[in-house]
């Protein structure tokens, strides 16, 4: 009797074990089988482009209109494309009181008005290199206002200078150290170089300044 009960015990016992033992292979498999998570792709970021930013030209603002700024005046700044300049030499020789003057003239040739304010670089080069290229200083003390320029009207800035070497010989006293036939302009508030040539004057076409030469601001002309 005690051999039938610890046979049936002992089939009870193998009875659960394999019982668990399913229940553990079950759950091992479930999870050998479960999807590990992978990771999901940011839709739509990973090439997403800046838009307009990777191919913008450089200077695509440009400067379209800063050559033309308006000036107190009214109208816009006069450029050498809008303008014809010239040189005029001086109708008399310098004295003891009063100097040459030449001067330098603007004509607005453009067809809309345009404005000159101040005063305009100047350079003469002697014709013959025996002396370096004479810079125009600027006259002291002089109204530099704004000039309006209406298309066809001028504009004049005087240029003062002594054409008598009052160190010289009787026969030298018309011989300066720098002698030119043509002038380095450059209008106010611009860069751009106009080589201008000097035309009539006591002179013939020649600028003969003797020490400093000055400029004066521009102002309306006849």
């Amino acid at each position: 009797m005690r051999t039938a009960t610890r046979l049936t015990a002992t089939a009870a016992v193998a009875l659960l074990a394999g019982l668990g033992l399913t229940a553990c292979n079950d759950d091992a498999a479930t999870t050998a089988t479960a999807p590990t998570s992978a990771a999901a792709p940011a839709s739509g970021t990973a090439a997403a482009p800046a838009s307009g930013t990777a191919a913008s030209p450089a200077g695509s603002t440009g400067g379209t209109g800063t050559a033309a700024s308006p000036k107190a005046g009214g109208g816009t700044k006069c450029t050498a494309q809008d303008v014809k300049l010239t040189v005029t030499g001086p109708a008399g020789r310098a004295g003891e009181q009063q100097p040459a003057r030449a001067e330098v003239r603007a004509q607005n040739t453009s067809g809309k008005p345009c404005t000159l304010t101040g005063f305009p670089g100047v350079r003469l080069t002697d014709d013959e290199g025996k002396a370096g290229p004479l810079d125009a200083v600027r006259q002291g003390g002089a109204n530099a206002a704004a000039v309006t320029l209406q298309p066809g009207k001028s504009a004049a800035a005087p240029l003062i200078y002594s054409d008598v070497n009052l160190q010289g010989s009787a026969s030298g006293r018309l011989v300066c150290a720098v002698q030119g036939s043509k002038l380095a302009v450059i209008l106010p508030d611009t860069t751009q170089q106009s080589q201008v040539p000097v035309t009539g004057g006591v002179d013939n076409g020649t600028l003969n300044v003797c020490g400093d030469l000055t400029v004066g601001p521009f102002e309306t002309a006849a």
